[in-house]
């Protein structure tokens, strides 16, 4: 970069990369997406059209025949996804633009908090390569914090936004800035309230290390911060600024509920990480580890705390590697001068030569060629992304025949529950784990032939006991009970087609 360039722009062409990758993806033949999205834009038109927040559940016919509220504790975020599906052709249009603004804003929060000196002008060689082995580390850790068009996301920003207010905090104490954390909090309560704990928890963390004593102990020591009183203060004002929602403290219970019921099904996002389903998480952290024993200066717990935290909460819920991302990008971040000196160390031992000349010249043109391609190839993706379609929504024939059926009873599984919402149909049960008994979470499960104990008589006992008029069996499912609703003659098969199969019963 030369030297006339600001550092804002700097920081602006570093979410440039990064948020082109995201719309490739999205401009991909199969939009990464899941049902969830389409739920939360459903919530959202509810509220847009009464102004409140319904009582017993409507979207799904199960959950309104037993009196079950939802809490929604997104209300604020499903809303704006409800606006924002409404700027396209399709709800795509309006998931590309919520997943591109939210990853922009999480980019310039990491890079305009903690990567202020990265690439300032006239750096040394030894100095530009780490910070592009820092601005890679941190791609890396957006590139795992896509997801599905959730309120996560937005959650997402404002856990980075907590951890740069917590870290002021901390080495600041006399500042007042980091009473804006209430107000975070706020704001938390109503976009995604369910992960609130995770801030009240991160504050507690802090408190507890202020407890602590100075100490070094090898590669790791502490030194004192702000006082504990501090953040015991601010844990308080988080935890009163939480209640401002629409539920009141009763929102703090859905962290665990969901805890209880989806892990009980079986969600894969609320299993143990493992390195069949969180590869990137152990290769990451193993290679953290590993420049931790090398390092040659020792590493301070205050951040590394965050990373410790948040790692213990992914190998719990895989859903947790997120947040861990989060932290992990701020943590390269603030180690990136450390990194320069190292690399300074050894750069001093080799002699200049011939290379060196051409190898500066290449790395202060690398960045802005790889910013300029950035920006050409995310203008040349966006038509696609925004033009997509998810290839899960019901097609037009599956549509007519359950419209022909007209089903008051009918049967979704956990996956498929949000596709018939967004077609105008009432779910059995949808991916609103925290909504359902776990009675009527196995026997979803059970029927979309998901679970072991799906064996002939453990489905006779489900259709017996919720009397389905139709029973829509999703291929995208573990394993298809089609074939034994294609070998019963009280039922026929009226549609088949690449994703869906509905049965109805005879007479």
């Amino acid at each position: 970069m030369s030297r006339s360039v600001p550092a804002p722009v700097r920081v602006l062409a570093l979410t440039a990369p990064p948020l082109a990758a995201l719309i490739r993806v999205l401009g991909g033949g199969n939009y990464y997406c899941d049902s969830d999205y389409y739920w939360h834009i459903a919530l959202g038109r509810v509220l847009a059209r009464t102004g409140r927040l319904p009582g017993a559940d409507g979207l799904s016919w199960a959950a309104q025949q037993q009196g079950l509220e939802y809490v929604n504790h997104s209300w604020l975020a499903d809303w704006l996804l409800y606006r924002l599906s409404l700027w396209g052709p399709t709800e795509i249009a309006g998931a590309v633009v919520y997943l591109a603004g939210c990853l922009a804003l999480l980019a310039l929060a990491l890079f305009g908090l903690w990567g202020r000196g990265l690439l300032a002008p006239g750096q040394r060689l030894a100095h530009r390569l780490a910070d592009g082995a820092v601005i890679l580390g941190v791609w890396l850790c957006l590139r795992y914090t896509w997801g599905n068009p959730r309120p996560q996301q937005l959650a997402l920003v404002l856990f980075a936004l907590a951890l740069y207010l917590l870290r002021s905090a901390w080495e600041h104490p006399h500042r007042r800035r980091c009473f804006l954390l209430p107000a975070l909090a706020a704001l938390w309560a109503n976009l995604h309230g369910g992960s609130l704990p995770l801030l009240l928890g991160m504050t507690g963390l802090y408190g507890l290390l202020a407890l602590l004593p100075p100490f070094q102990r090898g590669s790791l020591c502490h030194r004192r911060g702000a006082p504990a009183r501090r953040f015991a203060l601010l844990l308080g004002l988080e935890a009163l600024a939480g209640c401002c929602n629409p539920y009141g403290p009763r929102l703090y219970g859905q962290f665990f509920q969901v805890d209880a019921t989806s892990a009980l099904v079986g969600v894969t996002e609320w299993q143990p990480a493992a390195w069949d389903n969180a590869p990137a998480f152990f290769a990451a952290m193993g290679l953290l580890a590993l420049v931790w024993l090398l390092a040659r200066r020792p590493f301070e717990l205050e951040p590394v705390a965050p990373l410790l935290l948040t790692a213990g909460f992914t190998l719990l819920h895989v859903r947790g590697m997120f947040w861990w991302c989060v932290c992990a990008a701020a943590f390269l971040l603030r180690q990136a001068p450390a990194l320069r000196a190292g690399l300074e160390r050894v750069a001093g031992r080799f002699r200049p030569g011939r290379l060196r000349p051409l190898a500066r010249a290449a790395g202060r043109a690398l960045f802005p060629l790889v910013t300029a391609a950035a920006l050409a190839a995310g203008a040349c993706f966006a038509p696609a992304a925004l033009h997509n379609r998810f290839y899960r929504v019901f097609p037009p024939e599956l549509v007519d025949a359950l419209e022909q059926a007209d089903p008051q009873r009918l049967y979704t599984s956990f996956n498929a529950g949000g596709m018939a919402i967004q077609a105008g149909f009432q779910s059995f049960v949808d991916s609103r784990a925290q909504l359902f008994t776990p009675e009527m979470l196995v026997d979803a499960q059970i029927l979309a032939g998901t679970r072991r104990q799906s064996a002939t008589w453990s489905i006779d006992q489900v259709l017996t006991r919720w009397q389905f008029d139709a029973v829509l069996l999703a291929k995208y499912d573990a394993e298809l009970t089609a074939s034994y609703f294609a070998g019963r003659d009280d039922w026929r098969m009226v549609y088949d087609g690449a994703w869906y199969t509905l049965f109805l019963p005879r007479g």
